[in-house]
């Protein structure tokens, strides 16, 4: 018995290698690394990671094969659907305008709204290995938005998770998927450590947990069985429907 052996020349192990380099290259120009994360070394935690922290406002992801043309067109057009689909709640300015604190628009925006942060068909952020994009969900607005999403994904994964501060829980631990889960570079971040909104709070202007007097409350067929409130009027106002309009609002 006797084993044929092969040999592999020096230049056929310089060509893999140059291949290997250009692979990890390409990849790596597709990843933005996460911004502002230095900035909050030296910022006081007003959050107890440890503590279980109320959710102070949700992200809803859609991901993506980010090399894959055909997943980048028909998850263009997804972003384009929902934010048709949700006009209503997003009114005139359906881009979240960020803040001074965090000029991204990801977080305490105040009002649900679709998050234009990066380039969707040639770049993701960390800690996504993969592309995605985003919208920026208040916590009432979490009953009226996810379901669509997951019955509206088609071959994408979902990710919801919350926003607590708690960066690194919030996307592991305390998150959850509709579709396979992706591997995630959680490296970026600190565990049981705010990395994000210092001083914010649920119930505040920039995080509210209902909606106030005048807001659209729900829209849809006002002939469809069901119809009614989609989501949380503050007190002393309630979620008023005609029956011949498409949209309800806070009275």
């Amino acid at each position: 018995v006797w084993t044929k052996r092969t040999q592999t020349f020096p230049s056929v192990i310089m060509f893999n290698a140059f291949i290997t380099a250009g692979l990890l290259l390409a990849f790596t120009g597709l990843t933005v690394a996460y911004p502002y994360q230095k900035r909050y070394e030296s910022m006081e935690a007003t959050v107890d990671c440890h503590n279980y922290p109320a959710p102070m406002s949700y992200h809803v992801h859609v991901t993506y094969m980010l090399t894959n043309k055909n997943q980048i067109t028909e998850t263009s057009a997804l972003r384009d659907e929902a934010q048709a689909h949700f006009a209503p709640f997003l009114g005139p300015e359906p881009v979240c305008q960020g803040t001074k604190e965090d000029p991204s628009g990801r977080y305490d925006n105040g009002r649900i709204c679709m998050i234009y942060d990066h380039n969707i068909t040639n770049q993701t952020l960390g800690p996504f290995a993969v592309g995605e994009w985003s919208m920026f969900v208040p916590v009432h607005y979490l009953g009226a938005v996810v379901p669509w999403f997951v019955n509206h994904r088609a071959n994408f994964t979902l990710l919801v998770h919350p926003n607590t501060g708690c960066e690194n829980e919030d996307h592991s631990i305390w998150a959850q998927w509709s579709g396979p889960a992706w591997n995630m570079d959680m490296s970026i971040f600190t565990p049981w450590t705010q990395t994000e909104s210092f001083g914010k709070s649920v119930g505040t202007p920039e995080n509210p947990s209902c909606l106030k007097k005048g807001g659209v409350c729900a829209f849809g067929d006002p002939k469809a069985p069901g119809y009614g409130p989609q989501v949380l009027c503050c007190a002393g106002s309630a979620c008023n429907c005609d029956s011949n309009s498409s949209e309800c609002y806070c009275q």
